[in-house]
């Protein structure tokens, strides 16, 4: 039987002004076992290639912010000087985009949280919109699962602090809670045939793989707000969109089964 893990990472576009719906992002990538050291490896070669050590993190947020010259992300990690370069910047980008294209499957969701508090009178809520999230995703990656006879695992960026412990453990209360009772679709006792775990990564143990989820959700949120990529620098949206997952569905499989868009549930 196969096994594959999907590396998931999260985001938020807020918007004070509220010209501008608040979006929040769940979104990552699939990768089979089988893949996973190819595609360390390759990683660690770009980076020694370009950065002359493999102990960088990249950090897509951090990337473009070195991209503009800040100054507080240049000092924290002085190898982002390189990237005020923007051929250097569009390498990452690059490299990125091209180990998506060709190991990856892209799975996620698009929580429009002013819609949902807007339609059920809700207050916005990241824990719901969390939770929303998950439900949808672990759905689909267990609808994955079967049609791959496969099982897999679910790895996500640690959020705790010192100042905040509780982060991760909402986290794991809601993948336990969804996989006692259901999704939509599947029963408990489907989900648990197939999903075989949630854990946690600190940012600074330099996980290769869970650095390619980085830059997935925040492309597809812009896009959703239709604010122009090509303003904000590289982007490898369309090596996701092209990847999204589709449940073997030719006509809007990619919106079903791969990166759904939840606003009036």
């Amino acid at each position: 039987m196969n096994e594959y893990t999907l590396y998931l990472d999260e985001t938020k576009l807020w918007n004070k002004n509220r010209n501008q719906h608040n979006v929040y992002g769940i979104a990552g990538v699939i990768i089979n076992q089988e893949d996973k050291l190819e595609i360390n490896n390759r990683l660690i070669n770009f980076k020694k290639e370009l950065f002359h050590t493999p102990n960088v993190i990249l950090h897509e947020t951090d990337i473009r912010q070195a991209g503009k010259n800040n100054e507080k992300i240049l000092n924290e990690i002085p190898e982002y000087s390189l990237l005020t370069r923007r051929k250097n910047m569009k390498l990452v980008f690059n490299q990125v985009g091209d180990i998506i294209n060709e190991y990856c499957y892209v799975l996620g969701t698009i929580i429009d949280v002013t819609s949902l508090n807007k339609n059920y009178r809700i207050k916005e809520s990241t824990y719901t919109s969390y939770y929303l999230g998950m439900k949808t995703i672990m759905e689909n990656y267990t609808k994955f699962l079967y049609d791959h006879n496969a099982t897999g695992n679910i790895i996500l960026e640690s959020r705790k602090t010192i100042n905040n412990q509780k982060l991760d453990s909402r986290i794991r209360k809601q993948y336990y809670k969804i996989m006692c009772h259901g999704t939509y679709r599947y029963s408990a006792l489907y989900l648990q045939n197939k999903l075989t775990g949630i854990s946690f990564v600190e940012k600074m143990s330099n996980n290769n793989l869970l650095q390619i989820a980085d830059f997935i959700p925040r492309p597809l949120l812009l896009h959703y707000v239709k604010i122009g990529q090509k303003k904000s620098g590289p982007s490898i949206y369309q090596k996701i969109r092209r990847k999204r997952y589709d449940g073997g569905l030719i006509y809007n499989g990619a919106g079903k089964y791969g990166v759904v868009l939840i606003e009036l549930v």
